[in-house]
């Protein structure tokens, strides 16, 4: 009984080994990890960014962040957030080419594509009413990376799917508009998952807790919520 009540009063301390996808984790992982790392003096992070689907058991990993629909696996999930993704474009463009009033209407328009979308050669749309389109887009630039398209993007060379964490700032600001503003894609979240098996070591518990608390109060997640 002292060695548990020792362990549970114990400071966390040890390595986590952290996974993320790549512009998520650039843009809104390592900003934290400052704050994180002053608040638990005795952690140590390996982050590991990567677009493609990492093995958690396999490589070892403590917590992995993911931003899908989630598939049926041995792994603990925890949702943190729901995520938005918006069709955008300059309003340079949109002046240009014209504003979509139906996904339809992306016929003959410039479509910048991210590979890893669950269908990339295909852009589900829903109305406010139920009603459901599908287009495939066409257009000069596709990659396997969203933030490699946020060039392309900003420099008014077409339209893109992009989630809001992505281009939050860019929508502030005016320089990127939503297309469709009407028109849904298909719902995604942020999960926090973990291998199987219990207990949880203290040193990934805090560090789970630490991110569950900073994506619940972003605003792109906020907005998501709503």
């Amino acid at each position: 009984a002292e060695a548990e009540a020792t362990a549970s009063t114990a400071v966390p301390r040890g390595l986590v080994r952290l996974a993320a996808p790549m512009s998520f984790g650039l843009l809104h992982v390592a900003p934290l990890l400052p704050d994180l790392l002053a608040r638990l003096p005795e952690i140590a992070i390996d982050l590991h960014l990567s677009d493609a689907l990492v093995d958690l058991v396999g490589g070892g990993f403590d917590i992995g962040l993911r931003i899908a629909a989630l598939a049926d696996s041995s792994l603990r999930a925890r949702r943190l957030c729901a995520v938005s993704r918006s069709l955008v474009a300059t309003p340079a463009y949109l002046d240009r080419h014209g504003r979509p009033e139906h996904p339809r209407d992306l016929a003959g328009q410039c479509c910048l594509g991210y590979a890893y979308l669950p269908t990339p050669d295909r852009w589900h749309f829903t109305s406010p009413d139920g009603t459901e389109a599908v287009v495939a887009p066409a257009g000069p630039l596709r990659a396997n990376n969203a933030e490699a398209l946020a060039p392309a993007l900003r420099a008014g060379l077409g339209l893109a799917v992009q989630p809001d964490f992505m281009i939050w700032d860019d929508l502030q600001a005016g320089r990127l508009e939503r297309a469709l503003p009407d028109w849904s894609l298909p719902p995604i979240a942020l999960h926090l998952v973990t291998p199987p098996g219990e207990p949880r070591p203290a040193r990934v518990t805090v560090v789970i807790a630490f991110l569950a608390d900073a994506f619940s109060t972003a605003p792109w997640s906020r907005r998501a919520a709503a």
